[in-house]
Parts: structure tokens; C-alpha cells; sequence
């Protein structure tokens, strides 16, 4: 490898360290909606199935993924788990003629988007559900390997970036023959390097999802799309061989087929076809824009630039803008999609991690903004005058790099739950209720389990302290159970002279089926004859 080449490589590859420090690990993306039976539900009659239901479709790992022990260790299921209702519900069937005792569900599947997510609860039949240690699925998630995923995730990125993007940009701007010698090997390079941040991106998954059989591992969709990358990445070689014309488009198939294998496992190739269609759009802006920085900066531009190079340069230019426009529209589409919520976008890790990119890329644009008006004056003027071509030189090489930092924050945001589905805000309101203003706390405002806390303060020191709370759930035009939380703990405050004393009532999880707005009605009882109701308005994400 010459010099240049290695420092085309390294340039790319020298941001996505410093990234890996400080980006959060991967979390689980499927969230759990609900079981039935509930956890910690006291049964009086066995069930035939116990369903563990997400919120968005998931695959059950080759090992099977979910089930069932009794208090003694022994499997209760029947070993056969299934999904059901659009692959949002797992359904464990259980065996016949189980005895009354403590059961222990614990399951373990893999997201759409290919992040694995764990957990487990607990019943009672005939007895209450309490008492035994909580056991986790053969192959549940292993802590760790998160950031192994998100650091071949990031590798794949960069190395597409050197192996797909030098070459168009090369041919774009007419890199003569030794300039096209130097490109073409740099792209074999990233093609090497892709390969082997794949190779890690398949032993990270496999561990991460739990280290079962590799050999049912390597038939899943993930390990199918990887082995379809390393395959079209062996081509890359041959195909830089070819004429210009073939090359144009063959490779332009090559390089659309490898990074549709890179949208497939991540947040893209979990939804709708024209999310996979944008998502792909805007991978392959970025690749074709940075690949292209790097070309110019590095090599293209390391002399004075001739005349027959500045003419070419608007080419580039119209390349460039056009790479940035569908890299922007892409890119805010996705957004809308993944953030949904304005207030999670700087409230989650996911919104400030994608906020940073947004910021790069204002800053990428701009630096692009100025170099086209280089271009323009110079050309105006027959020809850049001596200094002025390091001057585009130095623009160029900065925005390759906030590009490179833009497609490391890209790897990272696919491996972060989506700021939608981590955005998990708490009401915190306060209401008067006759005697009592009142406290309530519910966290988290999201479809599934909740916690509820309320505190209670009488509005002058004679009002004498709630006794109970009851506190029942509604939603116009919900059909099913209306949800009612239950107040098992009531913790007085601290006595202070000349003041009420409050009493907070802590309650038990409560499962909250869908979104939407919400009335909460409270019933205080203050004594065996006096009762006062008031609401609240709430709304679930």
C-alpha cells in the first residue's frame, strides 16, 4: 500500500475510535406490552399458554427462546414456543397437569432490527407468586457485546465508504491514470476491511443474542445478509478491472446490492419497503459524498490544481449537492420516523446523538457552500492563483472529516434504541381535590406497565389524613378492561407543627394497552362517611 493510499484509509477510519468511546451501547428496541397471566398474577385455575406480547414483531432465536419452570427447576412448557398476532406475541404452551406451585416464565427474542431483548416474570397457581429466584432464557441477551456490534457496525460503514465511494468520484473528476492506480487500490483495502468488520459484526451478534448453536445462528436472516456482503465483497477486485463503461454499471450494482445488505440489519430493514428505500437512498448519498471528499482531498488536490481540474470541478459540485440533497431528505424523513416525538429528540440518546449528526452536517454543507464559490471565483479568473488551491484543500479535508465523524454517528444511531420507542416521559401534576391537593406521579407515560404514586395533603392542618386512594384508568372509546391501580403501601409523612402531614400511597405495576389520551379518576377516602373524587388528563406515547 503507497503512502497516499494508506492515508486516504486512515483519515476515514481515524474518527471512528473517538466515537466508540463515548457512544452509549445498543439497547433492546421490542418492548414488552404486556403478559398474561400477569407478573406476579395468583391463579386459581393452571392456563394452557402463557403469551408474552411486544410492541413491535420479533424472531425467536434457533434455541427457541422462551420458557416455563416450575419452583424446583423443571420445565413446565412444552417446548415448542410459537408467535402469533403479526409476530408481536410469543405463545408458550404449558403441559397438561401441572401442580399448584410458583412458575417462572423467562424469554429471549431478537427485535426486528436484529437487537436481541430478554426478561422474565412470575405466577402463582394456587399459591401466591413469590419465593423464587427468577431464571433467565438459555440464550437470553449477554451484556457486553454490545459495543463489539456497534464497532463492526461503524468498521462496515467506513470501509464502504473507501471500498464503493473513491471510484465514482475518481471517474467524476478524471483522475488520470497513476491517480486511478492509487484509488482503486484504497478500495480494495475497504473492501478488506468491510469484510472483516462484518466478520466481527457476525460474532458480536451471535454472542450478544446469547451464544446459542452458531451453526442454526448462521441460517437467520442476519447471517444471511452478512454472508450475501462478503460474497459481493470478493467481486469488488474483479470489477475494478473492467472497462469504464461496464464499470460504471456493474459497480453501481455491486455498491447498491453491499450496502442493501447493511439497510437489511439495521433500523431500516425492519419496517415498510419505502422506509428500506430511503434508508438505502440516503446510505448511499453518504457513501458516494464522502468517498468523493476523500478523493479530492487527499489526492486529487494535493498540487496545484490545473486548469483541465478546475473545469472539471463544477461536475463534482453537481455531484456533491446532489448526494447532499438525498442525504438530507432521507436523512429528516428517517428522522420523523425514528424520533416522532419533539421532545425526544433531546431527551433521549438516540435525539442527542442525531442532533450531533445534524450539527456535522450543517457544518459539511457549509464548508461545500464555500468551496463551490472557490471554485467559481477561480474559474472566473482563469485559473487558481498560487496558495488558493491548499486553501480548497484544507475545506475539503475538514468536511471529510465531519463526513467520516457523520457516517461513524450513522453506524452508532442503528445500534441505539430509536429515540420513539426510548422516548419515556412522567407526568408529575398536581390537583385539588376539596380538602386535598393532591400529587400524582406516573412513570412512564408509554403503552405497557406503569407505576403510579400518589401523595395526598390536606389543605389545612385540621383536614384529617386520606386513609385510602383508589385511583381507576379510562380512555374514551376503549373497549376492554378499564385499568384500576391498586395502593398496597401508604407512607405518612413527616409530622411538622402547624402543618398537614401528607401520606403517599404507592402502587403495583399496572399494564396500560394502548396510546392516546387518558383520565385518571381518584377516590379519596377520608373517613367511613366522607368521599372526594377529582380527575386528571393524561396522555400514553
Amino acid at each position: 500500500m503507497t503512502r497516499t493510499a494508506g492515508a486516504v484509509v486512515a483519515a476515514l477510519f481515524a474518527a471512528l475510535f473517538a466515537v466508540l468511546l463515548w457512544v452509549a451501547p445498543a439497547q433492546a428496541h421490542a418492548t414488552l406490552v404486556a403478559t398474561d397471566p400477569a407478573n406476579g398474577a395468583q391463579l386459581s385455575a393452571m392456563p394452557t399458554v402463557v403469551r408474552v406480547t411486544f410492541d413491535e414483531p420479533v424472531v425467536l432465536p434457533p434455541a427457541g427462546g422462551a420458557r416455563v419452570l416450575d419452583a424446583q427447576g423443571t420445565r413446565a412448557d412444552t417446548g415448542s414456543p410459537r408467535l402469533e398476532a403479526g409476530r408481536t406475541t410469543v405463545v408458550i404452551g404449558l403441559r397438561p397437569g401441572l401442580p399448584p406451585g410458583i412458575y417462572t416464565v423467562s424469554w429471549s427474542v431478537v427485535s426486528a432490527d436484529s437487537h436481541p431483548a430478554g426478561g422474565s416474570m412470575q405466577f402463582g397457581y394456587g399459591v401466591p407468586a413469590t419465593g423464587t429466584a427468577t431464571a433467565a432464557a438459555d440464550n437470553a441477551p449477554r451484556t457486553g457485546w454490545e459495543l463489539g456490534a456497534a464497532a463492526g457496525k461503524a468498521i462496515v460503514y467506513l470501509g464502504l465508504v473507501v471500498a464503493l465511494g473513491l471510484v465514482p468520484a475518481a471517474m467524476v473528476l478524471g483522475a488520470d491514470p497513476h491517480e486511478r492506480r492509487t484509488l482503486w487500490r484504497a478500495a480494495r483495502i475497504g473492501a478488506g476491511t468491510t469484510a472483516a468488520g462484518s466478520l466481527l459484526q457476525l460474532v458480536a451478534q451471535h454472542e450478544w443474542q446469547g451464544g446459542a448453536d452458531f451453526g442454526a445462528f448462521a441460517g437467520t436472516a442476519y447471517a444471511t445478509a452478512v454472508w450475501l456482503r462478503l460474497t459481493l465483497l470478493a467481486a469488488v477486485p474483479a470489477v475494478l478491472r473492467l472497462p469504464d463503461r461496464l464499470l460504471r454499471v456493474t459497480g453501481g450494482l455491486l455498491a447498491v446490492a453491499v450496502l442493501g445488505t447493511v439497510v437489511r440489519n439495521g433500523h431500516g430493514g425492519a419496517g415498510q419497503w419505502w422506509q428500506f428505500a430511503t434508508t438505502l437512498l440516503h446510505v448511499v448519498a453518504v457513501t458516494a459524498w464522502l468517498g468523493g471528499l476523500a478523493a479530492l482531498g487527499w489526492l486529487l488536490l494535493r498540487r496545484r490544481i490545473s486548469g483541465e481540474r478546475l473545469r472539471r470541478l463544477p461536475r463534482w459540485s453537481r455531484y456533491a449537492a446532489g448526494a447532499v440533497a438525498a442525504l438530507t431528505v432521507s436523512g429528516l424523513l428517517q428522522a420523523l420516523i425514528q424520533v416522532r416525538y419533539p421532545g425526544a429528540l433531546l431527551t433521549t440518546a438516540y435525539g442527542l446523538t442525531l442532533t450531533a449528526k445534524l450539527l456535522l452536517v450543517a457544518g459539511a454543507v457549509a464548508l461545500g457552500v464555500a468551496g463551490n464559490r472557490w471554485v467559481r471565483r477561480q474559474a472566473a479568473a482563469g485559473g487558481a492563483a498560487a496558495g488558493q488551491t491548499a486553501r480548497l484543500r484544507g475545506w475539503v479535508r475538514t468536511e471529510a472529516g465531519l463526513g467520516a465523524l457523520i457516517v461513524a454517528l450513522s453506524g452508532m444511531l442503528s445500534s441505539i434504541t430509536p429515540a420513539e420507542a426510548a422516548y419515556a416521559p412522567e407526568l408529575h401534576a398536581t390537583i385539588t381535590v376539596d380538602p386535598y391537593i393532591v400529587a400524582v406521579d406516573i412513570a412512564p407515560l408509554r403503552r405497557g406497565p406503569q407505576s403510579h404514586r400518589v401523595t395526598i395533603t390536606g389543605r389545612a392542618e385540621a383536614t384529617p389524613p386520606a386513609r385510602s386512594v383508589q385511583l381507576v384508568l379510562s380512555q374514551p372509546g376503549h373497549a376492554g378492561p378499564t385499568p384500576g391501580v391498586r395502593f398496597p403501601y401508604r407512607l405518612p409523612g413527616a409530622l411538622r407543627p402547624g402543618e398537614p402531614t401528607p401520606v403517599a400511597f404507592a402502587g403495583g405495576a399496572v399494564t396500560v394497552p394502548s396510546s392516546g389520551a387518558w383520565t385518571g379518576t381518584l377516590t379519596i377516602e377520608a373517613s367511613d362517611s366522607r368521599q372526594f373524587t377529582g380527575t386528571f388528563d393524561f396522555r400514553v406515547y
